[in-house]
């Protein structure tokens, strides 16, 4: 015993340790950490980051050069991760005393955390959060053409998560036109919640094109007696998968149009930042537009562009100079990606075939301009107004004026904003009614957002879906803010909860308060609720916010929960012992029915001060959606059976799936035998549901009957355990496993009687969904069952095989009545209470 507990306080010591030894990202962390708590924000600080410090270009550097123009007299640092980029000497000649830092240098995280304006164009990485006194300046990176964050076809629901999160933190959105801002907002899922002011500016970046192109040419040794075309496609493919050959082509594609257009033109390709180096080690170096050079100083130039769903057009497009638009994989790039625009509308030539393109180039550019006149024009009206040369100077003023502002914005609407955790979206009745939730909710007075990790499985995608589309959802994900210290403290709080006398509990919040800070950026939720109440991170995270109201969701009998096994082992006990530890902390304990509440008031009333803390809000339940699955296998072959091409057996198919590819696939079931009398139970395999007892019940059963059967549907640990008992028992041929079904409503209506056979329930909702149908329903009298079937009293039965029995053997003999369950007046006192407890309470 004694050498076990030498090994755990070993394992407590040295895991952290070793964690930070070993990953570098931890060390980063744990150091800008550091500097958040203990540095000072200074006042008329700069930060500029330019494309993760890749280069010292774009909007960023045309709001540095205003700042600069006007004499301004703050202190100003360029992040690099090239502290010999060529554009360096350029920016010491226009300010000396401008400072250059190596991006994630130990330089770079005290700027972080202490600068009071930072300004970039695309993201700050995950572990960045804005310190009260700092002002987020993001100005983007160009008008969109192509679809962003989750408009993106077949994009992962959580791939824009780090995007999202840095405009959480945005205090100043510079964009540069309507049309961007609102496509930018959407897309991520925060219009409605977004925070920050938003400033349609132009692009400060843009002013360049109108300046000396005699300057520019002789900056970047351009040759000063040929016109120039620039080639600039956009880059689809990762650095690891960009081959040789990829580049090659590239090169040979320039060549071609240089050899076509004649010794006139110099033709230059500007390809995506990520790949130059390639070109440079192969040897192409002279053929390529470097990094360093600013795009839009290069456009002012240029005298014909090249390019395809790239937001340079944009760009360029004041110049009212000739654009042609190559775009070889137009169809395949709009079916996997997707375009905001009718692509067939752009503004100049559009074409699949270099040689077509070629072949327009040799085209007089006043005729070329003139023939594409009205496109050009509708594009300049719509996305280029702003775009006149004084954009820097407007980018400018609104960020002064934000830093001059002495008064916080709170909220940009009057609703309410209710932060939810969603409990990991399983295949369960927490995810249903969630779900539920946010269909029914008012969307004119709430904003409702799920907090989730990011971590995906084709269960949670498929369940994410099915929210409601003004629901929003925010991704916690990365690495937790926490040092050396924090971890340790953090981690004794994981093992003993919040009454342990060996943690730090002023600085546990202060931990969980910037986490909870860094995933939220400048949202602070009038409402949190933990929905999910099995995860103690997300509790904790919750728990201790600033957020005026908490709630905690219980949907079960916790204490029973907390002492359940799976195959000997505890399922949730160490996590429920430091969850049950916070309850203080949450203003309302909500259980989901009125008997559980009972039950979890007398179980965990020594968690909390005061026992009124305890209530209930049953769950919601889509009775509408539940009559319109119902019958679904109906609308594939018109109804009719299929012939199963596996065995030869009649198989009716009752529910229909599209992947990601848009190819139907279509599930099929056994139906049961409408002679026999078909009992169903409807239930995750596990011990609490009971399915062991219920088995035994039903083999007693088929001995006096051999016309009844058993549909068991659901998956869960004791699949092995339940199928030896049906083998056991000689069960096989009448008791079937369907699994897993996503859609169980058909299977349910072709059954005969719903039994519930639960040890306890938070209420239950297959049951529900039962009697929805209007099918007999036999339930064990627990928590959270009798509470359903209160109304029905000949329904509940003991929980015991005796007890289901007889509940069985009394609807084969007419003694059960059917049941019927008007779930829109349920609905509706349902909503009433949550808005009473939870929204205005």
């Amino acid at each position: 015993m004694e050498k076990q507990l030498v090994t755990k306080v070993n394992q407590f010591f040295m895991t952290p340790l070793k964690e930070y030894i070993h990953k570098k990202r931890v060390r980063q962390n744990s150091l800008y950490f550091h500097y958040v708590k203990t540095k000072s924000v200074v006042e008329n600080s700069f930060l500029f980051e330019s494309y993760h410090a890749v280069n010292l270009t774009g909007n960023v550097y045309a709001i540095f050069k205003e700042l600069i123009r006007q004499n301004h007299s703050g202190k100003f640092y360029w992040v690099t991760v090239d502290v010999n980029d060529p554009m360096i000497p350029f920016i010491k000649k226009m300010h000396k005393d401008t400072k250059f830092v190596k991006y994630e240098s130990r330089e770079y995280y005290k700027l972080l955390a202490s600068c009071k304006f930072l300004i970039n164009d695309t993201s700050f990485m995950p572990y960045f959060v804005k310190k009260a006194g700092q002002i987020y300046i993001n100005t983007w990176h160009g008008t969109p053409l192509k679809t962003l964050g989750l408009d993106i076809k077949n994009a992962s629901l959580s791939a824009h998560k780090n995007i999202q999160r840095n405009l959480l933190h945005t205090d100043l959105l510079l964009m540069p036109n309507t049309f961007t801002a609102e496509k930018l907002l959407e897309s991520h899922q925060l219009d409605g919640i977004y925070k920050g002011d938003i400033s349609v500016t132009g692009n400060a970046r843009v002013d360049a094109i109108f300046g000396d192109d005699t300057v520019f040419r002789e900056k970047y040794n351009l040759p000063k007696n040929k016109k120039i075309i620039l080639f600039a496609p956009t880059w689809k493919k990762d650095l690891n998968e960009t081959t040789d050959e990829d580049i090659q082509l590239l090169v040979d594609q320039v060549e071609t149009i240089q050899k076509s257009i004649g010794d006139g033109y110099k033709v230059f390709l500007k390809a995506h930042y990520f790949i130059y180096d390639k070109f440079v080690e192969l040897g192409y170096g002279d053929r390529i537009i470097p990094n360093w050079v600013d795009t839009n100083e290069l456009l002012s130039c240029v005298d014909k562009l090249i390019t395809d769903y790239s937001s340079i057009f944009f760009d360029f497009l004041p110049l009212k100079r000739p654009i042609y638009f190559y775009i070889p994989d137009k169809d395949s790039y709009d079916r996997t990606r997707g375009f905001y625009l009718p692509i067939n509308e752009i503004p100049g030539f559009l074409s699949e075939s270099l040689d077509e393109i070629i072949e327009k180039l040799q085209m007089d550019n006043d005729e070329y301009l003139l023939e594409h006149k009205d496109k050009i024009d509708n594009f300049l009206n719509s996305f280029c107004y702003l775009d006149d040369g004084q954009a820097a100077k407007r980018s400018v003023e609104a960020i002064l004026e934000k830093g001059n502002e002495r008064k916080e914005k709170t909220s940009n609407s009057d609703k309410k904003i209710i932060l939810a955790y969603g409990g990991g979206f399983y295949n369960n009745g927490i995810t249903n009614s969630l779900i539920n939730l946010s269909t029914f909710i008012d969307y004119e007075k709430y904003e409702l957002i799920i907090l989730e990790s990011d971590r995906m499985s084709n269960e949670k995608e498929n369940n994410l879906k099915k929210l409601d589309p003004r629901c929003k959802v925010i991704y916690r994900f990365s690495y937790s803010f926490r040092t050396l210290r924090d971890t340790y403290n953090q981690n004794m709080f994981y093992r003993q909860g919040y009454d342990s006398k060996f943690i730090n509990l002023k600085k546990l919040k202060e931990q969980f308060v910037f986490e909870f800070k860094r995933v939220m950026g400048n949202i602070t939720p009038d409402i949190v609720i933990d929905f999910g109440g099995y995860n103690k991170t997300f509790t904790s995270l919750l728990a201790f916010s600033d957020s005026p109201k908490k709630i905690m969701f219980l949907h079960n009998i916790m204490l029973e929960e907390f002492n359940k096994q799976v195959k000997g082992k505890y399922k949730h006990r160490w996590n429920l012992k430091i969850i049950f530890s916070t309850y203080r902390l949450f203003d309302k304990i909500i259980s989901v029915s009125e008997s559980a509440c009972e039950q979890n008031r007398h179980d965990l009333k020594r968690f909390v001060s005061d026992d009124s803390k305890f209530d209930y809000i049953n769950n919601l339940i889509n009775g509408k959606e539940i009559l319109e699955k119902k019958d679904v296998y109906k609308k594939i072959n018109d109804g009719k059976m299929i012939l199963s091409s596996i065995d030869n057996t009649y198989r009716v198919p009752f529910e229909e799936k599209v992947n990601l590819f848009g190819i139907q696939t279509i599930s099929a079931l056994v139906p049961p035998n409408p002679s026999n009398i078909n009992f169903i139970n409807v239930a995750r395999l596990s011990p609490e549901k009971n399915q062991k007892t219920l088995i035994k019940a039903f083999a007693r059963l088929y001995k006096e009957n051999k016309n009844v059967r058993l549909m068991l549907v659901g998956d869960g640990p004791l699949l092995n355990e339940i199928t030896s008992l049906i083998l056991e028992y000689g069960l096989t041929d009448v008791v079937t496993l369907y699994g897993f079904v996503d859609n169980p409503i058909p299977i349910v209506n072709m059954a005969d009687c719903f039994v519930f056979s639960s040890n306890y329930e938070g209420q239950g909702i297959a049951l529900i969904e039962g009697m929805i149908l209007g099918k007999h329903v036999i339930g064990t009298n627990v928590s959270g069952i009798k509470s359903v079937l209160k109304d029905h009293p000949d329904s509940l039965v003991e929980n015991s095989v005796d007890g289901l029995y007889e509940g069985m053997k009394n609807f084969i003999d007419g003694k059960l009545p059917a049941s019927s369950f008007d779930y829109v007046q349920y609905n509706k006192e349902t909503m009433q209470k949550f808005y009473s407890i939870v929204c205005e309470g």
